[in-house]
């Protein structure tokens, strides 16, 4: 992972119980104002960031370690194990195995806060500042982001993400992705690798470690994922909280023409394949997954 990319919060202050608005999950309390280290949001750091996110190789990103309070993350991974089996939605093909929480989802209360934070108006200006994208556009029924699952042995091939959002329409401009992974190597696999299009080479890798987020610019240029499958020990899974921002047109040349997520790296094997890629998008979860029921006592 590069260090020029990678911002560390300040120093921590002493920890005091919360005098202000708080919240209590799970006996836990959260002060309102301490969700997220508004030190490293000011415009001042924004400026800062913008000038980190437009250098980096291969395409704009940046990577923030300590920008979530810890005791949020901690409680938003607990919320994974809550989810019923219907509000997955399962992805099981020579591309990917993973699964991710349904769109319109009812997540826990930290889940909750955590997506109502980043999509409140104080980030999205925060991010616009970032990026320089005007006019960001939150998707809170979370119909690509949510909570996000790899188990042993799961993968995400390289790939290029949906352009678009699959029900408005709206262009697909960034990604944003907290990790929940503690005391993550490298060696356990999982770490997401950014790749050069043209060359099909890694520029750069982020360690999905506890903590960590990544925000990258969404493009037909933007080749990422985690091809090398997970392998931690004691079958643990490797987590994350993903959300995209959209916008209403754009002006970096990439065509209008939808198209769901691509693998340029690895042709689909048939055309049965490509049609069940394209079906996870459009199925809502409880039908894909009677289908792959159905499919398993077949014996198909």
């Amino acid at each position: 992972m590069s260090d020029a990319v990678t911002l560390a919060p300040p120093a921590a202050s002493p920890t005091t119980s919360p005098a202000g608005d708080h919240v209590v999950i799970d006996g836990v309390t959260l002060g309102l104002n301490d969700v997220f280290n508004r030190e490293m949001t000011t415009p001042k750091k924004a400026a800062e960031y913008k000038e980190l996110f437009f250098a980096a190789a291969p395409y704009p990103h940046i990577v923030f370690d300590g920008l979530f309070n810890p005791r949020l993350l901690e409680l938003v991974l607990a919320d994974f194990d809550r989810l019923k089996f219907s509000e997955w939605r399962r992805y099981d093909n020579s591309n990917e195995l993973k699964r991710g929480s349904a769109p319109k989802t009812r997540l826990g209360a930290a889940s909750q806060l955590y997506f109502s934070t980043i999509y409140s108006g104080e980030f999205v200006e925060f991010i616009e500042a970032v990026t320089g994208i005007e006019g960001l556009v939150t998707d809170p029924e979370l119909y690509a982001g949510g909570l996000h699952d790899i188990p042993p042995g799961g993968k995400f091939s390289m790939h290029i993400d949906f352009n678009q959002h699959s029900v408005t329409k709206l262009d697909n401009r960034l990604v944003f992705i907290t990790y929940l992974n503690r005391d993550w190597r490298l060696e356990y696999g999982g770490d997401l690798e950014l790749w050069d299009l043209e060359t099909r080479a890694c520029v750069d890798r982020v360690v999905p470690e506890f903590g960590r987020t990544v925000m990258f610019y969404q493009s037909s240029k933007s080749l990422h994922g985690h091809p090398n499958p997970v392998d931690a020990p004691n079958g643990r899974h490797r987590r994350s909280a993903a959300a995209y921002f959209y916008s209403n047109g754009r002006a970096d040349g990439d065509g209008p023409e939808f198209h769901t997520t691509l693998f340029p790296t690895q042709a689909l094997s048939n055309d049965t394949e490509r049609l069940r890629n394209f079906a996870k998008y459009v199925l809502p979860p409880v039908a894909f997954d009677a289908a792959r029921k159905v499919k398993s006592l077949l014996g198909k």
